[in-house]
């Protein structure tokens, strides 16, 4: 199929998703229609992947070999944050789940977000079940750490100058957060 390569991308950044995410991508960049035929043309090439072990198959969800996720509650809302970044900003770099060993945190998601000209960089928590207490810890580490920027030009390959720490909770969109300078 013509579009597996891109849809393989597109999982590289999501890592664990369903047809409908991945359909919605597709029909945001233009390539296919919107709804139901780009889900159901996402539901082929995913397949397509999983029978030559490029991805893998589960329950209603598909995933990167490796992934341990069974795609419940908390890592549909990191897929469905994603999902809307490269839907707004398809040019942007995203980590998701990556451990920072530094200081001991495995962020939701990492992103450099670029629009255009502009860019930012992102740690994004996504907060369905975290308390405030557990949630202003993981953000004073961020800000305490002086390798941060460090870090982060490192892993993006890009000079990160600064960035800002995301909490995003169920029905609120990312793109409504998130500031290009």
């Amino acid at each position: 199929m013509a579009h597996e390569e891109e849809i393989k991308r597109i999982m590289e950044a999501l890592v664990i998703a369903d047809d409908k995410i991945v359909g919605e991508i597709m029909a945001a960049q233009g390539i296919w229609g919107e709804g139901q035929s780009a889900r159901v043309q996402a539901a082929r090439a995913l397949k397509n992947l999983a029978s030559t072990n490029q991805l893998e198959k589960g329950v209603r969800f598909y995933r990167l070999p490796g992934c341990k996720s069974e795609y419940g509650e908390h890592a549909k809302l990191i897929s469905q944050a994603i999902a809307r970044l490269k839907t707004n900003f398809p040019n942007s770099i995203i980590h998701r789940e990556h451990t920072v060993i530094e200081v001991g945190l495995c962020p939701d998601i990492m992103a450099m977000v670029i629009g255009g000209q502009e860019a930012n960089c992102a740690i994004i928590e996504i907060v369905n079940h975290e308390t405030e207490r557990y949630l202003e810890s993981k953000l004073n580490v961020w800000d305490q750490w002086s390798g941060a920027c460090q870090y982060l030009s490192r892993l993006f390959g890009y000079r990160i100058p600064h960035f800002e720490f995301i909490a995003l909770r169920e029905g609120e969109s990312i793109c409504d957060k998130l500031s290009l300078t």
